[in-house]
C-alpha cells in the first residue's frame, strides 16, 4: 500500500470497516503502510516507553503493523495452534478483533481493534501473558481515538 492512499470505502478487515482516524494516520505516513515501513520500528520505535506505559506498563516498544489488516479468526488460520494454546480465545470474538499490532520482536502479544460492543468505533485490547496463569485480553482503550491519542501518533513527525 506505499504510496498508495487507503480510502475510507475499501478501509476493512474482512467485513468491519477500519476507523476513520486510522485510516487517517495511514494515509499521512504516521502509520506504517507497507511491510517495509513497519520493519523499520525494530530498529526505530514510533512510540516512546513512556506512552506505551500509560496502557501496557511491562512493555517497552511497539509494533504497529501495516496494511492489510486481518481478524484474529483469519490469523488462526494460519497459525491456529497458538491460538487454541494461548489466545485466550474464549475471552473474545476472534471474527470481531483485527490484529493491528504487537509489542514488537518476539512478542506473542496481539493489540487488536474489538468490535463486539460498537462496530462503528471499536475498542482497543491486548493480549497480556500470565504465565504461569492463562493469558487474558486487557482493554488499552475504549475507542481508537483514544488509544491513537494516547500514543501520541498526530504528533510523530513522518520521517
Amino acid at each position: 500500500m506505499a504510496g498508495a492512499e487507503m480510502s475510507i470505502d475499501n478501509a476493512t478487515a474482512g467485513n468491519l470497516r477500519l476507523p476513520k482516524r486510522l485510516v487517517g494516520l495511514i494515509d499521512r505516513g504516521l502509520w506504517p503502510r507497507s511491510h517495509a515501513e513497519a520493519q523499520r520500528q525494530n530498529i526505530r520505535s514510533l512510540v516512546s516507553a513512556e506512552r506505551i506505559h500509560l496502557f501496557a506498563p511491562e512493555e517497552y516498544r511497539i509494533y504497529l503493523a501495516a496494511p492489510p489488516f486481518c481478524t484474529i479468526t483469519r490469523r488462526m488460520s494460519n497459525s491456529g495452534r497458538f491460538w487454541k494454546e494461548w489466545g485466550a480465545l474464549d475471552e473474545i470474538s476472534p471474527e470481531l478483533s483485527v490484529d493491528i499490532g504487537d509489542f514488537g520482536l518476539g512478542s506473542d502479544s496481539a493489540i487488536v481493534l474489538d468490535y463486539r460492543q460498537n462496530p462503528s468505533d471499536p475498542a482497543v485490547i491486548r493480549l497480556k501473558w500470565r504465565k504461569p496463569q492463562p493469558n487474558t485480553w486487557v482493554r488499552c482503550a475504549d475507542t481508537f481515538d483514544e488509544f491513537a491519542d494516547m500514543l501520541g501518533l498526530d504528533s510523530a513527525r513522518k520521517e
